[in-house]
């Protein structure tokens, strides 16, 4: 028999005496959920609720972005981005668009940029080393 199927089988009927149960027996109060556009009660005090003198472009665009969680401005640049791929063929106007929206992307969606820029880091790199490796060294 395999030698790390019985280290494994061993390390699997042990796990329960050696790690103990973890508890947690905090309360997290979550408070409503609801936006301020769902409130059918409010009636013209929804103008005032969701902001509509502050920001109403903000305000507009508060259903779309509640429906795409947070997400619709990235959606629509998205799709501003595979549009103009498919009308032109050519990657360097994507490519234009994505430098420009780079400030902004940054500014509203922090997190997800910092994750899809290692990404898309580690597919430059592998592209590279690749292109190093197999396409430079290929004999023609």
């Amino acid at each position: 028999m395999n030698i790390t199927l019985i280290l494994f089988a061993v390390s699997m009927l042990s796990s329960p005496f050696i790690i103990d149960q973890a508890y947690g027996q905090t309360n997290i109060e979550v408070g409503e959920t609801a936006p301020c556009f769902m409130n059918y009660t409010a009636g013209a005090e929804m103008w005032k609720n969701c902001n509509f003198q502050g920001d109403p472009l903000g305000a507009t665009l508060l259903g779309f972005e509640w429906v795409t969680g947070g997400l619709f401005s990235m959606i629509v640049v998205a799709l501003i981005v595979v549009m103009v791929y498919i009308k032109y063929h050519t990657v360097i106007y994507p490519i234009a668009i994505g430098i420009i929206m780079l400030p902004t992307s940054f500014f509203l969606f922090p997190d997800a940029f910092i994750s899809y820029t290692f990404v898309m880091a580690a597919v430059g790199i592998a592209g590279g080393i690749y292109a190093i490796y197999i396409v430079a060294t290929r004999d023609r």
